[in-house]
């Protein structure tokens, strides 16, 4: 019977793979806990001896030394089918991303790899066909283990992930209801705000009561709750130009950075409900900043190249107003054709960076010999590691997966 044994130390958590094939394969499990197992006494250290047949008969993600580390098991990608009308939610499984623990350290990235995108764990259909406003998806919760659902009526919905049960959340209070939009986790809290604010009401906490003082809070605990618009949309001569909102993150346990077009920085305090301006300047990144507590730093993309993946610290825009420095920019992360670029902390410092990005090719019609355009687009997807040596951080990508999506399919978000 093929079988590995896993052994670890008495006086250390740190697992240590003596004997395997190429990977072990398990159902999620990322720890020798999660499988099936029997104990043995082994020269002085307790070790785990698995069955590789067990193991493979429950199917799911590679068991390795770097997988073991990870705290996200899976990253979300939504994709959605113009035909059909179909927003599709897929889990993919990180540690694809990565060499083997031991084998990382100097090894070069390998090429791209062209793989199929797993088939959706949930899919959701459109209210409407008018294709106008999109339906947003969003993670909640510190593990971002369920995800928030709004389409184009306001209407929502709670998906837990682990459980794949589906809840009705109340509507959006805004009116008209949203369109694109940022949000962003703050303890058990998701705040979604307009990405262009043009009206009072276009900023609301989903809020959870964990002490319901009526009958109508308990029977429902998740409320939206309107909050006090950005400054800048009482500027004279505001008239939604130059508002749209660039870039973003969340600083501590309470407060939300956001940078403008046209009108700096500002930053609100979740415990106070009060904006306050940060600075005429503009945060140094594109969309949100993942933070990684690991290393006490924010990840994105320059403003000024969306191939350089920075680090910066955000803390010193809350205390002292002052704009960050890059404490690292690295480039080969560029993609053509660029449209969105993700990251995502999955944990130890490892991170899952995403682009997604679309090709035109021109094509000729077979019966009537014109020429015709057609677009087709991609999403690249990347582990990265982040060490510390010292005051430096060196950043060192792992393997790369491109899916592709065809004429029908548009991968929207990734999280």
């Amino acid at each position: 019977m093929e079988s590995i044994v896993l052994c670890s130390q008495l006086v250390a958590p740190i697992m240590i793979l003596i004997a395997t094939g190429e990977f072990v394969r398990s159902s999620g499990a990322t720890r020798p806990s999660q499988i099936q197992s029997s104990p043995l006494s082994f020269g002085g250290r307790v070790c785990l001896f698995l069955s590789l047949r067990r193991i493979r008969q429950a199917g799911g993600c590679h068991l390795d030394l770097m997988a073991s580390t990870m705290v996200r098991q899976f990253v979300h990608m939504v994709t959605y089918s113009c035909n059909r009308g179909i927003y599709g939610l897929h889990r993919i499984n990180p540690s694809r991303f990565f060499h083997p623990k031991d084998a990382a350290v100097g090894r070069p990235a390998t090429a791209v790899e062209d793989v199929r995108l797993p088939r959706p764990a949930m899919s959701f259909s459109r209210p409407y066909e008018t294709h106008i406003i999109p339906t947003e998806f969003m993670p909640l919760g510190r593990n971002n283990d369920k995800i928030v659902s709004v389409d184009e009526t306001g209407r929502s919905i709670l998906y837990d992930v682990a459980s794949h049960a589906i809840s009705t959340l109340p509507g959006l209070k805004a009116e008209p209801k949203f369109g694109c939009c940022v949000s962003l986790n703050i303890g058990d809290n998701l705040y979604v705000m307009q990405e262009n604010p043009c009206r009072a009401q276009c900023f609301e906490a989903l809020v959870y009561c964990k002490s319901p003082k009526s009958d109508e809070e308990q029977e429902n605990r998740w409320s939206w709750r309107p909050q006090p618009p950005p400054p800048y949309l009482h500027s004279v001569g505001y008239h939604c130009s130059g508002g749209d909102i660039t870039a973003y993150a969340v600083v501590g346990d309470s407060h939300i950075l956001v940078s403008t077009e046209s009108y700096g920085t500002y930053s609100f305090d979740t415990v106070s409900s009060e904006w306050s301006k940060a600075g005429d300047w503009a945060l140094p990144f594109n969309g949100r900043a993942e933070y990684v507590p690991e290393h006490g730093l924010w990840f994105g993309f320059s403003a000024s190249d969306d191939g350089l993946l920075g680090a910066w610290d955000l803390s010193t825009v809350v205390t002292q107003q002052q704009p960050p420095v890059a404490h690292v920019l690295q480039d080969g992360f560029s993609v053509p054709e660029g449209f969105s670029s993700f990251v995502v902390h999955l944990g130890a410092g490892n991170l899952c960076v995403a682009k997604l990005f679309e090709k035109a090719r021109r094509e000729t019609s077979d019966q009537d010999c014109y020429l015709f355009e057609t677009t087709r687009r991609f999403a690249m997807l990347t582990g990265v590691e982040v060490q510390r040596r010292g005051e430096e951080l060196n950043i060192i990508k792992h393997r790369s997966s491109r899916y592709s999506f065809g004429l029908d399919k548009i991968p929207s978000s990734v999280f």
